[in-house]
């Protein structure tokens, strides 16, 4: 490998591959976009090659760069093992103090998280414990990558090759605005959603989560379900904003009616009986099996104990889609 190329201009690669989009990769990334282009050009000028088309409405990745992208997650999980079988070979005196970086989905209310980070630096007072939020993707990735230590993403998110604990599920509720006729009603059927008149339903783009999005399409059919749709807002306070003000309802998690937004009710979905439970949403920590942090077991002790909702579900490794 040229000398000129590090890991980071790798992980920042996999990153804008996987999004096509500069500003959307920077913000997965936590840095700006300019140097985000800066590191893409210098690895493009490294390489000799072009590894992305860059289109006045998109970028899309070039002969080179869809040839190079699995070669480099392969590089990224092997220098991750690296890490992984230093770590496990360090004398046990020497784990007493070091860094632990715990992620969370910025999808559910904080609430809906496992409170675990004041026990888990009680426990561990000479650790530095970081906490960063973000969609479940970038977790993923992240966890994967090993810029990350664990993660409490939503469900149904792919997860391939780590490991998954449920904590947390919990069905779907309708938010709507208070001044709607569906809200003097004590539990809305899905269908009436997609009425005439009904103002359309918030909803994400496949890529922002496709094993979330995937499952309930596929429970949208069965149940013959064809709403409106509008792009829904990246941060949910807007999206309660503009509910409020009539210009779309939403199915967002139960633990969310915690938040209280004037203008905006809650109400329970009135499922077909034929699919019940069809329509959850749900928190696991993800992990890696080989993570080698002493403080990854107490997380997962804390994390059980603590949380208000646990599925009956295991720990296991996924090997696609996480399923509850």
């Amino acid at each position: 490998m040229n000398h000129s190329i590090d890991l980071r201009q790798l992980r920042y690669f996999v990153a804008l591959s996987e999004t096509l989009h500069f500003g959307r990769a920077a913000t997965e990334l936590h840095i700006s976009q300019p140097p985000l282009s800066r590191q893409i050009q210098q690895l493009e000028d490294a390489l000799g090659v072009a590894l992305f088309h860059r289109g006045r409405a998109a970028i899309t990745l070039t002969n080179a760069g869809a040839a190079f992208l699995p070669e480099v997650r392969r590089t990224l999980a092997q220098a991750e093992k690296a890490v992984a079988v230093a770590r496990a070979a360090q004398p046990a005196h020497a784990a007493s103090a070091g860094q632990f970086v715990l992620g969370y989905t910025t999808v559910f209310d904080r609430s809906a998280i496992p409170d675990v980070l004041e026990p888990l630096r009680q426990q561990f007072p000479d650790w530095r414990i970081t906490v960063r939020g973000k969609r479940s993707i970038g977790l993923v990735r992240d966890v994967r990558n090993g810029a990350m230590d664990a993660a409490f993403i939503g469900l149904h998110t792919e997860a391939p090759g780590l490991v998954l604990q449920v904590v947390r599920e919990e069905p779907l509720v309708v938010a709507l605005p208070s001044g709607h006729a569906l809200a003097r009603r004590r539990q809305i059927a899905l269908g009436e959603l997609a009425a005439p008149g009904c103002p359309p339903l918030f909803w994400f783009e496949r890529r922002l989560n496709p094993g979330f999005y995937d499952r309930s399409q596929a429970y949208f059919d069965r149940v013959g379900f064809a709403p409106r749709l509008a792009p829904e807002p990246v941060d949910h306070h807007i999206t309660l904003g503009l509910i409020a003000e009539g210009r779309g309802v939403a199915l967002i998690p139960a633990s969310m009616r915690q938040v209280r937004r004037q203008g905006v009710v809650f109400r329970p979905l009135k499922l077909d009986s034929a699919e019940p439970g069809g329509l959850t949403m749900g928190v696991a920590l993800a992990y890696r099996a080989d993570c080698a942090s002493p403080l990854l077991g107490t997380l997962l002790t804390l994390s059980l104990a603590t949380a208000s909702t646990v599925s009956t579900g295991s720990a296991r490794t996924s090997s696609g889609s996480a399923r509850p």
